[in-house]
């Protein structure tokens, strides 16, 4: 089979949304199909990854590498963020601009070539919108919609839920709707797609990680917790940081115990009492990510927020669980 995978989250992308898409892509193609793959870069290139053909279009507004810059700093007020922002409140999709050269890329694919299957992928709008336009053109093939985890019912609306919902849930159920199955990592979550379904074409599709599971045991001269990824939204380090000088000042943690961070993107308020235990660390490709999990920590922390997901669990649990840590 012929099969086009369409995802703003790929390769080198250090994220979950992308390890998902890369073991779709990497294991279509152990299993002998042939796929193609038009996604998010820095630059516009064609390269080869694990055999499967992948297009790279970089963001005319502002590439993720340069967005997560502009967080890290606070630079709120920068012409490019304003405009990634403005097409988010217009259009409830960040990469709206985007959107538009890859489905002309898209396009140009299936003019070509006959693909069996296309798939797509949330969290962001555009894969899903740019193969129900091609549905909607006469284009033949079977479309795969990967939900992964909710569209208009997602907890990081907040403030803005009830507007953003339901502006939502028009192209939500049209993709549901049109797509010939729908995926994602949760059965709660595919159950309240089936609700707005007039099929029952669904599939339950978890996460995991893709290495091998680690059983040796390495211990560190200073007792270190480690927290690998960002933080953002309830995702906070700031509980932890005030048990964690709690303890030291009572003597219940060693003086000179560590906390180390790696690939957080979030400015950080360290309590100056503990700032020369807490290390920070840029991002990592992902096996560094995992050698350092391995090698450099006693012990790795999450960090849940209180609003409760209907049966997610976070990737970094799954990193985790590999290492066998505490």
């Amino acid at each position: 089979m012929h099969i086009l995978i369409i995802s703003n989250f790929f390769f080198p992308k250090n994220q979950i949304a992308s390890f998902r898409i890369n073991a779709f892509a990497k294991y279509f193609h152990e299993a002998g199909h042939e796929v193609t793959v038009v996604t998010e870069g820095n630059c516009d290139s064609t390269t080869l990854w694990e055999g499967c053909e992948v297009h790279y279009l970089k963001d005319p507004v502002i590439p993720d590498q340069q967005l997560r810059q502009c967080a890290q700093f606070r630079r709120k007020w920068v012409l490019r963020r304003i405009v990634h922002g403005l097409q988010w409140r217009l259009t409830l999709d960040k990469k709206r601009v985007w959107r538009m050269r890859a489905q002309k890329c898209v396009k140009m694919l299936l003019s070509n070539k006959t693909y069996d299957v296309v798939l797509t992928t949330f969290p962001r709008l555009s894969p899903h919108m740019i193969a129900l336009a091609m549905r909607k053109k006469g284009y033949q093939f079977y479309w795969i919609a990967d939900m992964r985890d909710e569209m208009s019912e997602r907890q990081w609306l907040k403030k803005d839920r009830w507007r953003v919902s339901c502006r939502l849930a028009g192209p939500e159920r049209q993709i549901v709707n049109h797509a010939d199955l729908v995926l994602s990592v949760s059965k709660p979550i595919l159950d309240g797609f089936r609700a707005m379904a007039t099929h029952n074409r669904f599939l339950e599709i978890k996460n995991g990680y893709d290495y091998e599971e680690v059983h040796e045991v390495y211990f560190q001269d200073h007792f270190t917790m480690g927290y690998i990824g960002s933080f953002y939204g309830d995702i906070t380090p700031d509980n932890w940081f005030k048990a964690y000088s709690e303890l030291i000042c009572e003597g219940q943690l060693p003086a000179d115990s560590k906390i180390k961070i790696v690939g957080n993107s979030m400015k950080l308020n360290i309590p100056d009492s503990i700032k020369p235990n807490v290390e920070e660390l840029d991002p990592v490709v992902h096996d560094e990510a995992v050698r350092i999990s391995v090698h450099e920590t006693d012990v790795l922390v999450m960090i849940h927020p209180n609003n409760g997901r209907k049966g997610v669990y976070s990737g970094k649990l799954l990193d985790y669980l590999a290492t066998n840590k505490p």
